[in-house]
């Protein structure tokens, strides 16, 4: 895994939510950090690290295991990801959920996201995404729809904005104020989250992402959620 200085990039104005954008490694900025409100990511792809199959494999359930040791009790960690077509399957909800079962934590919900229309195919990848809930104490609550379209990305690797808007529409149901995303890339859980009247953090190890994350606003009304 890499490893950069941390550097920290905060914006406030007035009584408007707060944005902070920290540049340094994932893994080790979760290590340190414990009892967050909520935490809501997305691991990066093996061709986003360049690694082989066995170490993504490692890096993988170690990301997702330091993302649920860092969630607080009552909190809630939200995995949004897509498997890959590598020599076979590749299953990323079972490597979270196996992680998940081994620290104790629950699944609160299992959702899934359409990345295209039906019947349209992929050669690489399936034309859908998870996002799974977890929490050791939190409450199922409010229903939110089992499937969605992706919505709107920023960038290849982006989540849409569809499926973030319904993550936050769910912890906002919940009275969570912060919301963490630790491989933040563009920003969209960020903005959304703010646009929704919460506070949110974001890290990443790429300079020119954090710059993005940092800036990114989407002009969203989520007055109701």
């Amino acid at each position: 895994v890499r490893t950069a200085g941390m550097k920290t990039r905060k914006v406030r104005k007035g009584n408007k939510p707060t944005r902070q954008v920290i540049c340094t490694d994932a893994l080790l900025w979760l290590a340190n950090h414990q009892n967050l409100d909520s935490v809501v990511t997305s691991i990066p792809e093996m061709d986003e690290l360049k690694l082989g199959y066995k170490d993504y494999i490692d890096f993988f359930r170690s990301a997702a295991a330091l993302c649920l040791k860092a969630t607080k009790p009552k909190g809630y960690t939200i995995f949004l990801q897509t498997d890959r077509k590598y020599k076979g399957w590749l299953d990323k909800s079972y490597l979270i959920m196996d992680e998940a079962h081994k620290l104790g934590h629950r699944m609160i919900w299992h959702k899934i996201a359409l990345r295209t229309e039906p019947g349209k195919t992929d050669l690489y990848r399936p034309t859908y995404s998870h996002m799974l809930c977890f929490s050791q104490e939190g409450k199922i609550g409010v229903p939110v729809p089992d499937v969605v379209p992706r919505g709107n990305i920023t960038y290849e690797h982006a989540f849409g904005m569809d499926a973030v808007k319904l993550v936050i529409q769910f912890l906002k149901s919940h009275k969570i104020k912060k919301v963490y995303d630790v491989f933040v890339g563009s920003g969209t859980t960020l903005a959304v989250a703010n646009a929704a009247g919460m506070d949110a953090v974001g890290v990443d190890i790429d300079p020119k992402q954090c710059k993005k994350a940092k800036e990114l606003q989407l002009g969203l009304s989520l007055i109701h959620i």
